[in-house]
This record gives structure tokens, C-alpha cells and sequence, in this order.
């Protein structure tokens, strides 16, 4: 049986790998930027009285959240395709928050999977999609987070 080369160097593992991203230690812009700016957002409609933004509501800081995520384009050469980590940000974005419309504990398994994945996601090599999935999940984690010390504490 014939066997290129090509195809035995992907047999054995050696074939050229994506590009990805893979830190030296735990970077922090990642896990604190998108939770903190939904944390912010989230309290914004209990800080200002602007009709679009009611109180009880994430519907308008996700938008703004959301729309803040193209941002994403100033991050650094390293971390591969902008474009293709916006798009992840905006799948995961919608994955965490559309089914909270329906399952209301759904923001728990969210918020510990965000945790889960900021323990663990910066030890190996990602592609910029994935990396992208961890920063939209943060920042609707932190959206819960915000809305849920807004509604109390402010």
C-alpha cells in the first residue's frame, strides 16, 4: 500500500499544527477585561436613568457589550485571526445569555464554566476561536455577576 508522505506525517502526528495561542503564565486582560466590562455595564441602568437601559433588565448591557467586543481587534498579533476571535466571542456571548431567557439557573453553569476555563484554557495551545469562547463567556459572566450586585447593593 502506497503512503504519501504527507499523509504518514499526519499518521504520526507531525503534521502541521493551526496556529494558536499558549501564554507562559496566567495572562490577566482576558479573564478581568470582559467580566469586568459586563460587571460595569450590568450596574449602568441602576447608576443613570437612560430609558434604554431599565432597571432589571441585561438586554441593553449585552447589546453594549456585544457591540464593545470589537475592541477585540486591537488585541495583539499573537493571539491569530481577529476576526475569527470576534466570532467566537459572539457564539459563546449567545450561548451564554439567550438561554437565560428560558432556564432562569442557567447563569451558574455559565459562570462556573468561565471559571473552569480561566483556571485551565491558558496552559494549552487554542485557536483564536476558542480563546474567543472564553473571553464571551466571561464577559456574560460578568454581566450576571453585575446585574445580580446591582439588583441588591445599589
Amino acid at each position: 500500500m502506497n503512503c504519501s508522505s504527507a499523509s504518514f506525517a499526519a499518521l504520526m502526528g507531525r503534521a502541521r499544527r493551526r496556529n494558536g495561542v499558549k501564554w507562559d503564565s496566567p495572562p490577566l486582560w482576558p479573564v478581568a477585561a470582559p467580566s469586568l466590562l459586563g460587571f460595569i455595564t450590568a450596574c449602568l441602568p441602576y447608576l443613570t436613568k437612560i430609558p434604554n437601559f431599565p432597571e432589571g433588565s441585561l438586554l441593553a448591557p449585552f447589546g453594549v457589550v456585544a457591540f464593545a467586543s470589537l475592541a477585540l481587534l486591537l488585541t495583539p498579533d499573537e493571539i491569530g485571526s481577529k476576526p475569527e476571535l470576534i466570532a467566537g466571542t459572539w457564539v459563546a456571548m449567545l450561548v451564554a445569555f439567550l438561554p437565560q431567557l428560558v432556564f432562569y439557573v442557567w447563569f451558574i453553569p455559565v459562570i462556573l464554566f468561565w471559571l473552569a476555563q480561566s483556571i485551565y484554557l491558558w496552559k494549552s495551545d487554542y485557536p483564536a476561536f476558542r480563546i474567543g469562547i472564553w473571553i464571551g463567556f466571561g464577559a456574560v459572566s460578568g454581566l450576571y455577576l453585575g446585574g445580580f450586585f446591582a439588583h441588591y447593593f445599589l
